[in-house]
């Protein structure tokens, strides 16, 4: 095929706030220290980010009316290469925030129990970004179109997801040693998607002859669903270790809509040279949506010495096999029917779910200045648990990101009498050189109903401040108060 080139970057708009991705566990630690630390707590800490970090430790916290609020304010930047072909990257740079954590503790006569409850922000992911190119390509057999054909294509794709937790979690001090307590995890999880494809080519006869396609896909749902962790924690002399074991997530209940759409014009869809035109179109809605989240165990021990104390915690994530989200029944899908009546509309509207196991490691130091202020440090892994599986087959595929993170944080806690202020700074970074772009427009493999699929480099970079406050202040109590 000729190559002569005259391509024109027309316009080109990427934008979103990327605080967390979409196929990690620990895009987000949580609370005022323990975000500080990356989540090294599992040995315990004096606040009550232990209702999701150890529910173990709740029954060793010398206060029982903590409240604590922490927010994170954040720049990302994201760029995935070969967006649209080798001339058009996407690239974004944002500014967003994320309220991370805000709970307390619940008092209540029965001592020997502690209660807290807390939201908690896991996964607030967006996404918009689109591509355009137009310019003169050869596209079309000489013997239909002589000369360069010019051409338009555009792609775009929006996206968002955000789950919101709502844990209570019971502690309950054994003895001097030992501390065992339990949380409720109610996961809020809604997501919604669009994601649209469109090339047009103008052959160059009399008739200046349109050639094009466009392809939609959508995906909107919420979903509830429920787990359950268990903790303990063991502490004797400056060492303090803790245990976890999450449960798989039980689906309680949601619902979702479905929909794709192909509109085709003048193209060759099989091997008697007739060019034809239609349409595939399905929308289905109120289906019951289902989302999985993992068994995962977490081991992790503390160490403090003088003015020094360290942490590491470990958490393995096991693997979820594919499965559909909603499920569309079959149904009409191409229209006029004769084009291809072998295709039906739940094989194209089908939205899949999977994740393979990870393994994350955390490690924490803090440094007490003095009795008010204090320095902290600690580095992070966080695995995409994006299952390539998922990238094979016909459906509509929502995950976006597919990296391993690296996190690392510094701050310091300035502790007053009644209440403790947290000041960080937050900074990740992540690369893959195996990212499966779809949608590429590619002179020398031309598919304007699809695109073309190359392997890219996609790039993560994001920074941020953290801040957070923890109030030692009764929030509730269940004492019976007398009367007056």
């Amino acid at each position: 095929m000729k190559r002569s080139i005259i391509l024109f970057f027309i316009s080109f708009y990427f934008s979103g706030i990327i605080n967390a991705q979409d196929s990690h566990y620990w895009s987000q630690q949580f609370g005022t220290r323990s975000a500080l630390l990356s989540g090294a707590v599992l040995g315990g800490t004096n606040d009550n980010t232990m209702i999701y970090y150890n529910p173990g430790a709740l029954g060793l916290l010398d206060n029982s009316s903590i409240s604590i609020n922490a927010n994170a304010y954040r720049l990302g930047n994201i760029r995935v290469e070969n967006a649209l072909g080798q001339q058009a990257d996407f690239e974004s740079a944002q500014v967003g925030s994320v309220p991370l954590l805000a709970g307390g503790m619940i008092n209540t006569k029965e001592q020997k129990w502690k209660i807290g409850y807390a939201f908690i922000t896991p996964v607030d992911f967006s996404f918009k970004g689109i591509a355009r190119l137009e310019g003169n390509e050869d596209l079309i057999p000489a013997d239909e179109s002589t000369g360069l054909e010019e051409f338009v294509a555009e792609a775009g794709v929006t996206t968002k997801t955000s789950e919101l937790i709502f844990a209570i979690g019971l502690g309950r001090k054994l003895n001097e040693n030992w501390s065992i307590g339990f949380s409720n995890l109610f996961t809020v999880r809604s997501h919604s998607y669009q994601r649209n494809f469109s090339t047009y080519v103008f052959m160059n006869d009399e008739e200046r002859t349109l050639v094009g396609a466009n392809q939609n896909q959508n995906v909107e749902y919420y979903n509830v669903r429920y787990a359950a962790k268990l903790g303990a924690v063991y502490r004797k002399g400056n060492w303090s270790s803790g245990l976890t074991v999450t449960t798989p997530s039980l689906n309680l209940f949601g619902n979702g809509t479905l929909a794709s759409n192909i509109a085709l014009r003048n193209i060759y869809l099989n091997d008697d040279n007739e060019r034809v035109s239609g349409v595939a179109t399905a929308r289905q809605a109120e289906l019951k949506s289902k989302f999985k989240s993992p068994f995962s165990v977490a081991l992790g021990t503390n160490y403090e010495k003088g003015r020094s104390s360290a942490g590491i915690a470990v958490q393995y994530f096991s693997g979820i096999d594919i499965y559909n989200i909603m499920e569309p029944t079959p149904g009409s899908f191409v229209r006029p029917a004769e084009l291809a009546p072998q295709l039906q509309s739940d094989a194209f509207l089908r939205n899949r779910a999977a994740a393979k196991s990870v393994l994350n490691i955390a490690v924490g130091y803090e440094h007490k200045l003095n009795e008010t202020i204090s320095l902290l440090f600690s580095g992070r892994n966080d695995m995409s648990y994006f299952d390539d599986q998922l990238n094979e087959g016909t459906g509509i595929k929502t995950t976006i990101s597919s990296w391993d993170i690296y996190h690392f944080s510094g701050g310091v806690t300035i502790d007053h009498k009644n209440s403790s202020l947290s000041l960080g700074l937050l900074y990740s970074t992540g690369n893959t050189g195996n990212y499966e772009q779809t949608g590429n427009f590619d002179p020398n493999n031309v598919d304007l109903v699809e695109g073309t699929t190359t392997i890219t480099n996609a790039r993560y970079s994001n920074i941020g401040l953290l801040i957070g406050y923890t109030f030692y202040l009764k929030m509730f109590s269940f004492k019976n108060e007398p009367e007056n």
